[in-house]
This record gives C-alpha cells, structure tokens and sequence, in this order.
C-alpha cells in the first residue's frame, strides 16, 4: 500500500509535508508520498536554507497576488501528479 501525503504551504509561500492539513495551511495537492514530493520539490522555489517555496508568493506585492501564485502553482502540480508521463502541459 502506498503512503499518502498533503503538500501544503503557509500565507509565507513555505512549503511543507504532512498526513493532515494543519490550522491555517493552505492545500497543494494530495497524492502517493513518493510522487508529490518528487513533483513539487521540482517546481518549487529552494532557498537558500533549503526550505521549499511556492513560486511568487514571497515576492507578491497583495494577498491578491499570492492567491493567484498558488492557484498557477497547485495546477501545474496537480497536471503533473496526476498525469506523470504527459511533456507538455497548457
């Protein structure tokens, strides 16, 4: 049986990983533990400490912006999660 894991990130744009979805943390996607840490740690933004960020959040000027940088995100991952062998993606 595969071990299933919820990516999820902070207002902050910091993305974590875990079983449950904590207070306050917005979901990403949620899949086979293996596949969506392979996929997101691949579009995330790393920094330099090596923590995982969602690209556009730490630099959005509104909440407004942020939203929408998670929105662009969360789609491309779950394009790729949930259809892993497809190149090309709208």
């Amino acid at each position: 049986m595969k071990s299933t894991i919820t990516a999820y990130c902070w207002a902050s744009g910091l993305i974590e990983f875990g079983n449950t979805l904590p207070e306050g943390a917005l979901p990403i996607v949620t899949g086979s533990e293996k596949r969506v840490r392979d996929v997101v740690e691949v579009l995330a933004r790393h920094a330099y400490n090596g923590d995982l960020l969602v690209p556009g959040i730490p630099e959005a000027a509104s909440q407004d912006e942020g939203r929408e940088a998670l929105v662009r995100f969360s789609r491309v991952v779950h394009e790729r999660v949930k259809h892993p062998n497809k190149r090309k993606f709208p």
